[in-house]
């Protein structure tokens, strides 16, 4: 997409795609990744660095469809610049962990078939990816 966010660290849902949110939050604003345990960027292709801005949904909206331990489904908007957020105080309390997820776009769907102890996914998803992803959250 050859966009970036060029904003710093301006509070907004669209700020630093491709960074860990929840440990960057954890950091600069615990208050903050209390509040949202569960952040993450979608992108076009799975290779894409740091701020570039994610999946542009065009005339379909994409979601990150998320499924925790206790059977609870929440789904995730992809927002302009590709990020979706669960909001634990608006979108239904507590994470219960080992969560599993996907990204939906009208009828396609990409699953992440391994459940997963944590929310903070871009730390995993990474331009070259880490911990055995394979790099970024790409959309179907």
């Amino acid at each position: 997409r050859d966009e970036f966010w060029t904003k710093g660290n301006l509070e907004s849902p669209n700020m630093h795609p491709g960074k860990a949110c929840v440990t960057c939050h954890s950091s600069l604003a615990p208050e903050v990744a209390a509040e949202y345990p569960i952040a993450g960027t979608v992108y076009p292709t799975g290779h894409e660095p740091d701020d570039c801005l994610g999946l542009d949904d065009g005339a379909e909206p994409a979601y990150v469809e998320i499924t925790m331990a206790d059977a609870r489904v929440v789904k995730l908007a992809v927002n302009s610049s590709g990020n979706f957020v669960y909001n634990a105080i608006e979108g239904g309390g507590p994470v219960m962990f080992p969560i599993t997820a996907r990204v939906i776009q009208g009828d396609k769907e990409r699953k992440m078939f391994s459940p997963q102890s944590s929310g903070d996914c871009n730390s995993c998803h990474t331009e070259a990816g880490a911990s055995g992803a394979p790099g970024r959250i790409v959309g179907p």
